[in-house]
């Protein structure tokens, strides 16, 4: 119990710290802290017109803000293999996807990543994801998109 009080203190002190200094704190533990990828947090009227008031001018942009710097570098493979920020398909090879978000009609990282960290089980924070022990099922989520998987 006292350790849990004194990680939700530290917590306490990050989150309070960073707004007085601007530093970026982790956005994907709660209680996430909005300002650091929002410049307002966004009511659910504005989301449903698409203003999230995200800190850079895409969804992607703004995960770059820390991700850039370490899994999702340009050239990586994740870059490579997955293209993201795009609003064109090949349709013999993928479909609009049935059940995950678009942002404004676009793949973004949000559409197949959680931004916040979800309280079951996952994998890289995925959605729609099955974790069993080791073992990663990741089908539902390939595809709701792409077809043949």
């Amino acid at each position: 119990m006292r350790s849990l009080l004194l990680c939700a203190l530290a917590a306490a002190v990050l989150i309070a710290s960073s707004h007085d200094t601007g530093a970026l704190v982790n956005p994907h533990i709660k209680p996430e802290p909005c300002d650091s990828c929002h410049t307002k947090v966004p009511t659910e009227t504005d989301g449903s017109v698409g203003d999230y008031f995200l800190l850079k001018d895409s969804v992607d942009d703004t995960c770059h803000v820390c991700h850039e710097k370490t899994c999702c570098k340009p050239g990586s493979l994740h870059g490579t293999n997955h293209p993201s920020n795009i609003d064109k398909w090949d349709w013999k090879m993928f479909r609009r996807p049935k059940t995950l978000p678009l942002h404004n009609g676009f793949i973004t990282c949000n559409t197949c990543h959680l931004h916040t960290k979800p309280d079951v089980a996952s994998y890289k924070m995925l959605r729609i994801v099955i974790v069993d022990g080791k073992r990663i099922d990741w089908s539902t989520l390939c595809t709701d998109c792409h077809l043949g998987y």
